[in-house]
């Protein structure tokens, strides 16, 4: 693999978590509940995308070395725009305002999915009390309001792509013509793409974690290096009943992605589905090696780090 033939990477995974509220939503006044959205009148939990990109960005920032710049907002929600200087506003990009010329947006190299449930959520839910305590001089005045908080289990699908051309780089347009301009060097260009990929590891600054911790890493990925930018491999895992994976879906999209598909890389850990040996058996059969996510995560940098030598 030659680093002019990598045009895009394609992240999609599956995360089983415990009881928890991964991303509020509106709730009203002594109620948290989780977000949902409707599928065919039933009801499933998510995670937002602007929560999965907040997710990110701090995974990426508890990675920085010493050195190595990631500015946050300002009270106006503006960040520096440093693109060359600040790996947030290179990879997750940005909108600023210009006095007198309006403002300068980039397009996030970094696309993040929200993290949809794919488990009934009446099914696989439970209210929690929270009592909130009030300080009181005796133990005879001590008083508390009840909160009531929707937590529960299920098994997220969330995905990642990252547009390669441009992250480093920004877009000059002209009238007649238009060309990509480098403001990193190819080292720090693949430095950032591996934290990004690394930082599937080590997502930990979701919400309700104090009382509610659960782990919203990957516990089975398919990871693609890809000579074309395409999200088609999104689509790849389908839950079906019985916590069993769609296998035809997966081989129909196995199948679409090949022409364009530079290596892709599979992992999983046991007991988050049913068919997990048949899932092992079909990939075999793609001659695409089974591993864990770790090991998936890992060699995938050392693969963009072999680019640069």
């Amino acid at each position: 693999m030659k680093i002019e033939n990598l045009k895009g990477i394609n992240i999609v995974w599956l995360s089983k978590t415990g009881l928890t509220n991964l991303n509020s939503g509106e709730g009203e006044a002594n109620l948290v509940d989780i977000k949902r959205y409707k599928m065919e009148g039933k009801e499933y939990p998510y995670v937002s995308g602007q929560a999965m990109r907040y997710y990110f960005k701090e995974a990426i920032r508890r990675s920085l070395k010493k050195g190595e710049k990631m500015c946050r907002p300002d009270n106006l929600g503006e960040t520096c725009a440093d693109i060359s200087g600040c790996i947030g506003c290179d990879l997750f990009g940005f909108m600023k305002t210009v006095k007198g010329k309006g403002a300068i947006t980039r397009v996030s190299p970094v696309k993040v999915s929200p993290a949809t449930g794919m488990l009934q959520f009446e099914e696989n839910s439970v209210l929690d009390f929270l009592t909130r305590r009030k300080p009181q001089e005796t133990v005879e005045e001590r008083t508390g309001d009840i909160v009531n908080v929707e937590i529960g289990m299920n098994i997220y699908k969330c995905g990642v792509a990252v547009d390669i051309m441009r992250v480093g780089c920004e877009e000059l347009w002209t009238k007649d013509s238009y060309k990509m301009n480098a403001l990193t060097s190819g080292k720090e260009k693949i430095n950032r793409i591996s934290k990004t990929i690394e930082s599937l590891r080590f997502i930990t600054d979701y919400s309700k974690q104090a009382r509610l911790l659960t782990d919203f890493t990957p516990d089975i990925i398919c990871l693609s290096f890809q000579s074309k930018y395409s999200h088609r491999l999104q689509k790849l895992f389908e839950l079906k009943e019985n916590y069993t994976l769609n296998e035809t879906r997966i081989k129909q999209i196995l199948d679409d992605v090949k022409d364009y598909t530079l290596e892709i890389k599979f992992g999983l850990i046991s007991g988050v589905i049913d068919n997990e040996n048949s899932i092992r058996n079909l990939f075999k059969n793609y001659k695409i090696p089974v591993s864990t996510p770790a090991e998936v995560v890992n060699n995938s940098i050392k693969e963009l780090v072999k680019l640069t030598k």
